[in-house]
């Protein structure tokens, strides 16, 4: 009788991978039904969704899927450099929006945020609709600023979001007053040297 009850009963380690197993079935659950059951928006969160990574936006237009509700395409026109008007367009596809904005944020320095609202023409069309606006980046004294471009596109199932990153690039001209500046400030004054020797 000692001998069935030993050989039925389990090691702690197989009921610590049991254990194991079960949550982590748990947890996947809990992120594969927010992820296909986008809640109603009305806390204002956007459901975020990765681009694809590989795309230069400095050099040509970028896409993302949003899941399962449609398609977003961000190209931007102009100098990509700050201060400078730059043209944003948006394409969306299979996705209804009732309103489409580019925020611009920095990557690793707190710029603020830079916002644009777009505005569309062929708003009755569900399938493809081009938005536009324009936008500025904020100047950074630094040769090469890294940027995020965050597009949020409002529908009645929530807000749905994407990212794309890119460097922006002063002038030449402004980078060499930029330069100037500094090393007037910076360097020391050939009267003061002498007096201190």
């Amino acid at each position: 009788m000692y001998r069935a009850e030993e050989e039925n009963a389990r090691p702690p380690l197989l009921n610590l991978l049991i254990m194991v197993t079960l949550l982590t079935i748990v947890v996947s659950l809990y992120y594969l039904i927010d992820y296909y059951l986008v809640r109603d928006g009305s806390n204002g969160k956007v459901t975020w969704f990765a681009p694809n990574q590989s795309c230069e936006l400095s050099h040509a237009p970028c896409s993302a899927e949003l899941g399962r509700f449609g398609r977003i395409t961000l190209a931007l026109d102009g100098d990509i450099s700050p201060l400078t008007p730059l043209g944003i367009r948006v394409i969306t596809e299979d996705v209804a929006p009732e309103g489409v904005e580019v925020d611009f944020i920095g990557r690793h320095m707190d710029m603020g945020v830079k916002r644009s609202l777009l505005t569309t023409r062929d708003a009755s069309t569900q399938a493809r609709q081009h938005w536009s606006g324009e936008g500025q980046l904020g100047f950074c004294s630094s040769a090469t600023m890294a940027w995020r471009a965050q597009v949020i596109v409002t529908t009645e199932r929530g807000r749905l979001g994407s990212w794309f990153d890119f460097d922006s690039h002063p002038p030449a001209s402004t980078a060499e007053q930029l330069e100037s500046s500094v090393n007037q400030l910076f360097s020391p004054d050939e009267r003061s040297v002498r007096r201190d020797s």
